[in-house]
């Protein structure tokens, strides 16, 4: 099973990262139950995506202020 929440425009949304953070928890404790937890936001014109099957992904989420730093920097992806 796959878990691919809706994608969202990055812009200063209080509840982004908290949401983020919570799925990378959901993602930590259940990784048998899916093949790919990716959440995906638009960054300008590009679609990036945070792999949180990754465990270093999952903590940058957990130590990141910010959604919007993360799906701009190095442990984001281009979908």
């Amino acid at each position: 099973m796959d878990c691919l929440p809706p994608f969202f425009d990055v812009k200063p949304v209080a509840d982004a990262q908290p949401k983020l953070q919570g799925l990378a928890r959901y993602g930590e404790t259940h990784p048998a139950a899916y093949r790919r937890i990716e959440a995906v936001a638009k960054v300008g014109g590009t679609l990036r995506l945070l792999d949180l099957t990754d465990a270093d992904v999952r903590q940058a989420v957990a130590e990141a202020q910010d959604a919007a730093n993360l799906y701009a920097g190095a442990f984001a992806s281009d979908d």
